[in-house]
């Protein structure tokens, strides 16, 4: 090993010999690196580094964990002893032989879980956290076939806070390698360059709350002349001065207010001393509440606001986020790597001038014929009415305050805050534009700085584009959009669930299910059947203008209102801003920004194209779509924004059918499909000889199971758990994030209902978890709560199911995961009730209860997994459901619910009847009153005052199901949760019913 040493030209080094074949370590430092040595073993080498005078030293260690599962506890066992010693920044790197998380691992057998969380244990006793990488996902590799390809992250670097506060943008990368199976790791500590420019102007939130500063943005933007970005502009100067002399004003105020209260706490308390203290007080949480303020903006954590002092939680968390958006280095498109910073800007710049530019639009005639004519002219006199000033200042009220400003900088906060200031100018601005067609001029310019899609993303089509516009124009789009929004329902197509009022993502992924275990069930018939599951390349960035244009003009939207909406999209200027550099300008001729609030109905009008060219070709020849039950309707594709999924015979016209739709409705909108990364699933029925010849001509990857669909499982098998696992995996990653670590008590408050009890909700809606599943991730957040500090347990001091009781009831109103978990399913037995026209109620109905109601259905035979779990939950809507009196025709006296008030809604509780009857029979129907007399020989005194307080209408109608928990009628989840907390028993063996009890 020495001589491998000398020839790479490190003289120095530390050898530790191999045991055969195997082990062996080496720990190897040039001359001008300073090294000395604490400790090692056949698995580790442990060292200082000394810093020099640039930083301070720091630890070093090199481990190696045996591949072998009898000796994984001797690894971390010494782990936790070099642990011990936590007063040097230090980090930790090599080979570890184990995961974190199973999403570390693809091929082969599943990490068991009690592996993976002996090392995250052992990582959360040393306080090591991972360090993150640059490059490919995996580090290690074996098998040369696809079969048996098996590929994992066993290689890493983890350190402890003192070490990424002392190298904040230390990063590792994985290298490639050709000899080993293991990838090499280089370890760089000084990753981010050194830049001197001139900072954008940005305002800040801590500005705000300046004693004079109002008075500051009245002055000059009252003494201004001219228009609006006039007025912005010369603020812009004029707070750029402020803020210097503010600032140094303050520097090192809050130590020296600090040293000052000290000294005054130690004194002999009088008048004086205590009107001095209180003043120092109020002075020193004035500089603490600007610090937290100026972190939380950069923070951008939606669900924890400003309180509490959580300033170390905000600090970390921006600093992480600044982390994990640099880009250091970028695969250019000749296959070469770029670190040079004109290098990164310039390429991406032409990336995206070169994405944005239109390909034009090919024939758009037989797309056409499949667009219907849907909007009448009374709806176009309503869009095209004059916008007012209460549009206006709504749709500015909708902003986030602090989001991403454009490029002048300034906020919706400030617009917001000092509405009365410049509101004036704001709205002769924004009516300017939206009724008399003036120019956005300057405002419309827009940067677009890149987010990444993936974990340590290595190219542009890695990076979602967002772009950041100005609030003005914001304003703009969002009152255009709130108009159009009311509109979409009668315009887009009922396969399309997203950004629809009414529909939900939900709904798609109940259909998707329900088709793909009938297409698992589909064992006869000659024919078999695929599901094909897209991915669209860049679908926002590729769509064209004009077929946008030609799509609502087929609509018959007005030609005033698409030329106003069009205009708010094409004028813009576009600017790529990558590591705080502003690339050149350029000019875009088709795409969608994404962050404009007018995008995501726009792009529901550009997949209306597919889904015309869907429904044509199936009522010409029925090769296309499936059914879920012989009477049910024909599915023929699914579609949330660009995620989309197509139904049609697995056969060779099938299959060409589906290309040639795809072929039209890219030459027409633009829109790209990446046929490597699509996948498709086949019927059980389909014979191997069809599948090969299908795959030949679409040129997909097969899947048998169809993986995930919208980022839920297509597949439950008999391990329910292992199919929710990766809910848990997200559950240990935010927590054990170390930004936790910072988080006060309430912000652990806070952090628990908005984020972690929040995970699970959207799994929740569609599927039942285990009950076992729903303990395990209480105790994860119970574990969280109670701990003392980082890696310290603390001692549960109460029950976790009375912390989820209400805070009036002496809990913390943390949920009861099972409870909501039912009550969230309700909610889709009530959706199947009242909207019966929507495709998931129609697919359900005719395939499980065609001849009854849903609280009347049965379970019925080889049902799917989402079916039995939405039926079962239907005792929750039968104990909460209650009738409105309209004519009584529908309603049974005693075993319905329809006398309010009552302890015991149904009145066979109160009254002993062998005979039903109708409402209707004690209702006088000639003066619609109720028949006293009747009543008072039917029911005891009390039941007959509540029902003569029942209000009956002049003119009878239809008897209508309402939920009782809520004023409106209308089922909410909130008063279902409510339903279930109020018993004491088991939520599952409550809710569900007894066939299906023992889920």
């Amino acid at each position: 090993m020495e001589k491998v040493r000398v020839r790479c030209g490190f003289s120095n080094g530390i050898d530790i010999d191999a045991n055969g074949s195997r082990g062996g370590l080496s720990l190897a430092w040039k001359d001008d690196v300073s090294i000395s040595l604490r400790s090692f073993s056949t698995n580790h080498i442990d060292v200082m580094v000394d810093g020099g005078n640039s930083s301070a030293n720091w630890r070093f260690t090199g481990f190696y964990d045996s591949p072998y599962g009898h000796n994984k506890e001797d690894s971390w066992n010494l782990l936790r002893k070099l642990g011990e010693d936590k007063n040097h920044p230090w980090i930790v790197c090599g080979d570890f032989n184990e995961i974190l998380y199973s999403t570390e691992k693809k091929g082969g057998i599943p990490r068991e879980e009690k592996k993976m969380e002996s090392f995250r244990e052992a990582l959360e006793d040393c306080q090591l956290e991972d360090v993150g990488f640059s490059g490919a996902w995996f580090t290690w590799e074996k098998g040369n076939f696809a079969a048996t390809n098996i590929r994992e992250r066993l290689d890493r670097g983890v350190a402890n806070e003192g070490w990424r506060t002392l190298f904040p943008t230390g990063m590792i990368y994985h290298l490639p390698h050709s000899m080993s199976d293991h990838c090499p790791l280089l370890l760089d500590t000084i990753s981010e360059r050194t830049r001197s420019r001139t900072s954008q102007f940005k305002f800040e939130a801590w500005w705000t709350i300046e004693e004079f500063f109002e008075t500051r943005v009245r002055q000059t933007w009252e003494s201004t002349p001219g228009s609006i970005v006039t007025k912005l502009e010369n603020l812009q100067k004029n707070l750029i001065e402020w803020e210097c002399l503010i600032k140094r004003g303050k520097e090192g105020l809050k130590k020296k207010l600090s040293k000052e209260l000290e000294s005054l706490m130690m004194e002999d308390r009088d008048d004086d001393t205590l009107e001095k203290i209180i003043d120092i007080r109020v002075r020193l949480n004035l500089e603490i509440d600007r610090d937290e303020i100026y972190w939380e903006q950069r923070a951008r954590t939606n669900w924890l606001k400003v309180g509490d002092k959580n300033s170390a939680f905000f600090h970390k968390y921006a600093s992480a986020r600044k982390r994990m958006n640099t880009i250091t280095r970028l695969e250019l498109e000749n296959g070469r790597e770029t670190t040079e910073e004109n290098g990164i800007v310039k390429s991406a710049s032409s990336f995206f001038r070169s994405l944005f530019m239109s390909r034009g639009v090919g024939d758009l005639y037989h797309l056409l014929q499949g667009i219907e004519k849907k909007i009448p002219s009374n709806i176009n006199d309503l869009l095209l009415s004059v916008f007012t000033e209460e549009e206006v200042f709504s749709a500015l009220k909708d902003l986030g305050p602090t989001k991403a400003p454009g490029p002048n900088g300034f906020p919706a906060m400030f617009f917001q805050k000092y509405w009365h200031i410049v509101g004036k100018d704001v709205i002769t601005f924004c009516l300017g534009i939206l009724n008399n067609g003036q120019s956005f001029g300057q405002l419309n310019s827009t940067d677009i700085v890149l987010i990444p899609k993936v974990q340590n993303p290595s190219n542009l089509s890695q990076f979602r584009p967002i772009s950041l516009c100005t609030v003005l124009c914001k304003v703009v789009a969002k009152a255009v959009a709130n108009r159009l929004q009311g509109v979409m329902g009668m315009c887009i197509d009922e396969s399309q669930s997203a950004f629809v009022p009414g529909r939900l993502i939900s709904d798609n992924t109940l259909v998707a299910y329900e088709m793909l275990h009938t297409f698992r069930r589909k064992r006869t018939g000659s024919k078999g059947v695929m599901a094909v599951k897209l991915d669209m390349s860049k679908a926002y960035d590729r769509v064209e203008w004009a077929f946008i244009r030609e799509v609502m003009l087929k609509m018959r939207f007005d030609i005033k209102w698409v030329e106003l909406i069009l205009r708010c999209v094409t004028i813009a200027s576009f600017a790529v801003k990558v590591i705080g550099i502003r690339g050149e300008c350029f000019q875009a001729t088709r795409g969608l920004r994404q962050g404009d609030p007018l995008s995501p109905f726009l792009f529901l009008f550009c997949s209306e194209g597919l889904s015309a060219l869907m429904k044509m070709v199936q009522s010409e020849d029925g090769k296309i779509g499936a059914k879920a039950s012989r009477s049910g309707p024909t599915v023929t594709h699914l579609l949330f924004a660009d995620d989309c999924i197509l139904f049609g015979e697995a056969t060779r016209e099938g299959a060409n059918m589906v290309k040639g739709i795809l072929k039209e409705y890219g030459e027409c909108s633009g829109q790209c499909v990446n046929f490597s990364k699509s996948s498709i699933f086949f019927s059980s029925n389909t014979i191997e000889a069809r599948k090969e010849e299908v795959l030949g001509i679409l040129g997909v990857r097969p899947s048998t199971n169809m993986e995930k669909y919208l980022g839920l499982p297509s597949l439950v098998g008999r391990h329910k758990k292992a199919s929710f696992q990766a809910l848990k995996e997200k559950f240990l990653f935010r927590i054990k994030g170390w930004c936790t670590r910072f988080l006060s008590q309430g912000g652990k408050e806070v952090f628990i209902k908005s984020v972690l009890q929040a995970i699970p909700t959207y799994a929740m809606s569609c599927f039942l978890l285990p009950n076992g599943f729903c303990d395990e991730l209480e105790q994860t957040i119970a574990r969280f709560w109670w701990q003392k500090s980082y890696g310290r347990k603390g001692i549960h001091w109460c029950q976790w199911k009375n912390m989820c009781c209400l805070k009036e009831d002496g809990g913390m109103g943390f949920r009861s995961l099972a409870k909501f978990n039912v009550a969230l399913l309700a909610k889709q037995g009530w959706r199947f009730m009242n909207n019966p026209t929507s495709l998931a109620a129609r697919v359900y109905k005719a395939k499980y209860f065609p001849n009854t109601t849903f609280i009347e259905s049965s379970l019925g035979n080889s049902s799917s997994f989402t079916w039995k779990i939405i039926w079962a939950a239907r005792g929750v809507l039968q104990e909460g459901l209650c009738w409105k009196v309209g004519n009584g025709s529908k309603i049974f006296v005693f075993n319905d619910a329809w006398v309010p008030d009552l302890q015991n809604s149904r009145l066979s509780f109160h009254v002993n009847s062998l005979n039903d009857f109708k409402v209707a029979d004690l209702i006088d129907h000639s003066s619609r009153k109720w028949r006293r007399e009747v009543l008072e020989a039917t029911f005891p005194e009390f039941i007959v005052e509540k029902i003569l307080r029942i209000p009956l209408a002049t003119e009878p109608n239809d008897d209508v199901v309402a939920w009782c928990g809520e004023p409106s009628g209308e089922f909410s989840v909130r008063s279902a949760y409510k339903l279930l907390q109020s018993h004491e028993v088991d939520p599952t063996a409550y809710a569900l019913q007894t066939a299906y009890k023992n889920f």
